[in-house]
């Protein structure tokens, strides 16, 4: 056991004793405390730059000890905690093909392409919408908001520097449009965690998905070129496209994995399925088209895409691989751990009794967006902001006999897209640090990620009225 660690269970020991001797405290005042605790635990470790995986098993120590020592015995809370665990299976078997995805993507060329293609749709005097659209298009093809980000976001962000249009402004609508994608997409892995949460399918849920935010987007796309024609872009010059053409062999065969995916989401298949069968074609074309061995894509695959330190894309296109991976994987196995002990020894039954004031189905929404910022702060994490609001309303949702594919555009409208705009959420903090912008001030102009949930939560009002 670690000395911090171990301090802390001391700490609520001692605690236990004496208030628990001085007042008359409710049953679960200590895991109340502990969960405070937790919560303070993780902010710190994110501001430390601590895995927020490593935070978690802290956390569910520090929760299993203050439950057991409030009557649960060992085994039982192990029970409840395998049970929540394993139920992320099918997502962190899908989070792993993602990372063997992302790097046979690029190192097959296929992401230098989508880059390339979508460079030359940049126009200068509507640079700040086409700052929007690009990252859309580029994370709704590669299902992924932090490496849109990374890519056509960081290139996108140093062209503004450049040509004089306010950093934070173009941020926001990169970050805005990254989560479009991310949102949207059938390689995402926020769609395919909140599907395998409301007994869903991504390729089902894209179609509801696209239309449910067709008017935020729609709104966005209009707030976006109007800041256009009020801060044109000076200067488009880059050399970029030269770059990628220089350093991959480019060919219409690089948009094989691609079509794959878009020609399997009409069949009734796992997203397994398309996101292996393209990650599969992708080394195929990295060997015969970019010149890489067995060895190097085996090693790709593992430890993620990268290129000779001395060539100008190595920090615009690298990463992707299952080590990148693994920690969300980690963390989702053990939020959905930390999950089902709570939600196995009750813990939540305060929180859902403050629920039943929530009678319309706008009501129940609000309540959804209400958790999704309060765990989204906590957990530091969009999709254990998703996993902590699922099991605490998921009781909520089938009392009120709320379909699953309502449930599911409850939680796309929330934790999905509000937790880009928690500063210290990793869905905020990595695209800003990433683009060396203010922590904060992107966030009046990512209109589609609060226009999103107030849209949503008109429709429910205005169909309850």
């Amino acid at each position: 056991m670690s000395p911090l660690l171990g301090m802390t269970m001391n700490w609520l020991q001692l605690l236990k004793q004496l208030l628990g001797q001085r007042y008359h405290l409710p049953s679960n005042w200590l895991p109340l405390l502990a969960l405070l605790i937790s919560c303070i635990f993780i902010v710190v470790c994110v501001a430390n730059g601590v895995s927020i995986a490593i935070a978690l098993i802290f956390v569910w120590l520090i929760m299993a000890y203050a439950l057991n020592q409030s009557g649960y015995d060992w085994s039982t809370l192990i029970d409840f905690s395998k049970k929540g665990a394993f139920s992320a299976s099918i997502v962190i078997q899908i989070f792993l093909l993602i990372g063997w995805l992302t790097s046979m993507w690029q190192a097959s060329g296929t992401i230098p392409t989508i880059i390339s293609v979508g460079l030359s749709f940049l126009e200068p005097s509507l640079f700040v919408v086409c700052a929007f659209l690009l990252p859309a298009l580029v994370s709704g093809l590669l299902g992924t908001s932090l490496g849109t980000v990374g890519t056509i976001g960081l290139v996108l962000i140093i062209i503004a520097k450049a040509g004089g249009i306010p950093a934070d402004m173009v941020a926001g609508a990169i970050i805005a449009g990254a989560y479009v994608g991310d949102r949207n997409s059938p390689l995402s892995s926020s769609a395919s965690l909140v599907a395998a949460l409301t007994h869903t399918s991504v390729p089902r849920n894209i179609g509801p998905m696209f239309m449910n935010s067709l008017p935020a987007l729609l709104v966005s796309i209009v707030l976006y070129t109007a800041l256009s024609f009020m801060y044109p872009l000076e200067t488009a010059e880059s050399n970029l496209t030269e770059q990628i053409a220089s350093t991959f062999t480019m060919t219409p065969m690089l948009w094989i994995p691609v079509a794959i995916v878009v020609a399997l989401l009409p069949f009734k298949l796992s997203i397994r399925w398309p996101i292996g069968l393209s990650a599969l074609a992708a080394s195929v074309l990295a060997y015969l088209y970019q010149g890489h061995s067995v060895l190097e894509l085996i090693n790709m695959s593992f430890w993620g895409f990268t290129l000779p330190v001395d060539n100008p894309l190595s920090t615009i296109i690298h990463g992707g691989g299952i080590k990148v991976m693994a920690e969300p994987a980690v963390s989702i196995f053990v939020a959905c751990a930390i999950s089902g002990m709570l939600d196995g020894v009750g813990f939540w039954s305060s929180v859902r009794q403050l629920l039943e004031h929530a009678q319309t189905r706008s009501d129940i929404f609000v309540a959804n967006v209400i958790l999704s910022i309060i765990t989204g702060g906590i957990g530091c994490s969009q999709s254990i902001a998703t996993v902590m609001t699922h099991s605490i309303m998921r009781i909520t949702y089938a009392k009120h006999k709320i379909q699953d594919k309502d449930v599911m555009l409850d939680f796309e409208n929330t934790g999905i897209v509000l937790a880009p705009m928690i500063p210290w959420n990793i869905a905020a903090m990595i695209p800003t640090v990433m683009m060396d912008t203010s922590l904060t001030g992107y966030i009046p102009f990512a209109f589609y990620l609060y226009l999103l949930p107030l849209f949503h939560w008109y429709q429910l009002r205005k169909r309850s009225m």
